[in-house]
C-alpha cells in the first residue's frame, strides 16, 4: 500500500483541498481525526522537539484541511528526498493549496512589531535545493520559476483578513539558514542589508517542492523572537509559537473558510 492509499484509507477520503505544514510549536488544536507518520508506510518520522509527527484532519467549512504536525529540517541531516515527502504526498492526495508554516526570527522593524507575517518572497540560503537531482526523471521541469512559487492572490486574502479580525500580519521576505545554530551579530547585518523581514531554518525548501509538485503556495510565519535577542532558545520559540499559535489558527481557518 502506498502512503497515499494508506492515508485515504485512513481518513476515507479521496480527495483533499488544502494542506497545512505545522512549524515548531504551531499547532491547530483537536482536528476530526489524527493518523501518525510511523503508520505512513515510507515516511519519515521527526526528530526535532514541537513537532509530534501526526497528520490531522480538520473540516473548515466546506474544505477538507490535512494538517502536519511535524516536517523535516536539512539541519537534521535530511536528504532531498525526505524534504519532498509531505509536499510530494499532498500532491497525490489532490491537495490545491499548500500553506508551508514556521516559526521565525524578526530582522526588520515591521516584523519586530508584528505577530504573523504572510511570506511573499523568500531568500534561500540554505545552499539546498530538494529539486537536486530530478532533472532525469523530469526534465526542464525543475526549473521553477521562482518568482512565483508564492500566490500573490491568497496571500492578500491572508493579509486583508487578518486586518478583519485583529491580527497584526505584514507581508514579508523570509530567509533561509541552514541552522542549527542561531544567526550570528554579522549575518543579522547581511539578513538586514538584503531586505530580509524574518528568519527561518525551513518552509523555503517546503514552497520550493510544493510548488514544483503542483500546489499554490502560501506561507505563514510567526515572529518569535527578535534575532538580536543574546538568549534565543528553541525552548523559547515553542513558547512564543505555543502563545501565538492561536491567532494563526484563527486566521487560518478565517481564511480557508471563505475560499471558493
Amino acid at each position: 500500500m502506498t502512503a497515499e492509499e494508506k492515508v485515504k484509507e485512513f481518513f476515507g477520503e479521496e480527495k483533499f483541498d488544502v494542506a497545512v505544514l505545522g512549524g515548531s510549536g504551531i499547532e491547530l488544536g483537536k482536528g476530526v481525526a489524527e493518523f501518525p507518520y510511523s503508520e505512513v508506510p515510507g515516511m519519515p518520522k521527526p526528530k526535532v522537539p514541537g513537532h509530534r509527527g501526526v497528520i490531522k484532519l480538520f473540516k473548515v467549512g466546506s474544505k477538507k484541511v490535512l494538517f502536519f504536525e511535524g516536517r523535516f529540517h536539512y539541519y537534521e541531516g535530511r536528504q532531498d528526498w525526505e524534504i519532498r515527502f509531505i509536499p510530494l504526498l499532498c500532491s497525490k492526495l489532490g491537495v490545491e493549496l499548500f500553506i508551508p508554516t514556521c516559526s521565525s526570527g524578526a530582522v526588520s522593524r515591521r516584523a519586530a512589531f508584528s505577530e504573523v507575517g504572510v511570506i511573499l518572497d523568500h531568500i534561500n540560503l540554505t545552499g539546498k535545493n530538494p529539486l537536486v537531482g530530478l532533472i532525469e526523471e523530469f526534465g526542464d521541469r525543475v526549473f521553477v520559476n521562482g518568482k512565483e512559487i508564492y500566490d500573490l492572490e491568497v496571500g492578500e486574502l491572508f493579509l486583508k483578513t487578518a486586518i478583519e479580525i485583529g491580527i497584526k500580519a505584514v507581508p514579508v521576505t523570509l530567509a533561509a539558514m541552514l541552522g542549527p545554530n542561531y544567526e550570528t551579530f554579522a549575518e543579522i547585518r547581511m539578513l538586514e542589508t538584503l531586505g530580509v523581514d524574518c528568519v527561518s531554518m525551513s518552509t523555503v525548501p517546503d514552497s520550493i517542492a510544493a510548488k514544483f509538485f503542483g500546489m499554490k503556495v502560501c506561507g505563514l510565519t510567526i515572529f518569535t523572537n527578535d534575532t538580536l535577542n543574546l538568549k534565543a532558545t528553541h525552548t523559547e520559540v515553542l513558547k512564543v509559537a505555543k502563545e501565538r499559535g492561536e491567532k494563526l489558527s484563527l486566521l487560518l481557518k478565517e481564511v480557508i473558510s471563505s475560499l471558493k
